[in-house]
């Protein structure tokens, strides 16, 4: 019997969107995102620097936490929406 490919896994029930909360990663999740990018964590708010690695890999840990098959090409395919600890956006009915 042939072996069937796993669907991509950016399919109708995963998010085309995701949530990143840097204070929400695990030791292994930043070791992950390291190792990925050969940088540390802290390269992505160094001037000058490529974000989207970073970013990449930052998507690719978060969502494999939903999605096991999720890969890194996955991740790529994503928009993101950066959340942490900067100003409050005042226009925002919760700021």
């Amino acid at each position: 019997m042939p072996v069937k490919k796993p669907a991509p896994a950016v399919a109708a029930d995963m998010p085309d969107v995701v949530d990143l909360k840097l204070d929400t990663l695990t030791i292994d999740e930043i070791d992950a995102i390291e190792e990925i990018t050969g940088q540390p964590l802290d390269a992505l708010n160094k001037a000058g620097t490529r974000r989207a690695p970073m970013l990449k890999a930052l998507a690719y840990v978060v969502m494999k936490r939903k999605n096991p098959d999720f890969t890194i090409e996955d991740a790529g395919r994503l928009r993101i929406n950066l959340k942490g600890k900067g100003k409050p956006d005042p226009t925002e009915a919760n700021a």
